[in-house]
């Protein structure tokens, strides 16, 4: 059975070495030299093509930027009027049918502004960490100790806790949230 099939193979293989024999290009310096002619024609097309699709992108990005920007203003003056809207109810969160609205306190933070004026009261109060070779500021502790006695220690400055708007909306992605907050400007 073997030789019948390998018989079949080898005269498939002899076929197609004649079929590209046939189509081969006889050769000379003419010929050559008209190819590569054929082949710098080509490659300049393939140039002008790429040059075409970066000039498309350009403008394409030029687009995208331009309608981001418009739509990001819109945006952005909605945001800003729904903010005025939240902080004038008096109320915390309010429920929408096309999302929620919040505003939500942040934390008080301590920024040492004079490490070493500070540094002096800080290790008295104990109100730094010990690192191995080095004393850094314990924010957590020096907060505790500002919020429990009211005294601002010397190098320090206490930056309040800001009420920040946020809203998330359930448009657009069959009801799930998007969770977007707006910082304060």
């Amino acid at each position: 059975m073997e030789g019948p099939r390998v018989d079949f193979i080898e005269e498939l293989l002899q076929e197609s070495e004649t079929r590209r024999e046939q189509q081969a290009v006889e050769m000379d310096k003419l010929t050559a030299d008209k190819m590569l002619s054929a082949v710098a024609v080509l490659e300049s097309q393939m140039q002008d093509v790429n040059q075409l699709v970066k000039k498309e992108i350009q403008l394409l990005e030029s687009y995208r930027e331009t309608e981001l920007g418009r739509l990001d203003k819109k945006r952005s003056w909605l945001t800003f009027n729904l903010e005025g809207y939240m902080r004038s109810s008096g109320a915390k969160t309010m429920n929408l049918p096309h999302g929620q609205l919040k505003l939500r306190k942040s934390r008080d933070r301590v920024v040492i502004v004079a490490m070493e004026q500070f540094m002096e009261i800080g290790v008295k109060l104990g109100l730094l960490r010990k690192v191995p070779e080095s004393l850094t500021p314990d924010t957590k502790a020096i907060l505790t100790h500002v919020h429990s006695t009211g005294e601002i220690l010397p190098g320090i400055e206490v930056i309040p806790a800001e009420v920040k708007f946020s809203y998330s909306t359930n448009g657009g992605n069959n009801g799930s949230e998007r969770e977007r907050a707006e910082e304060e400007g």
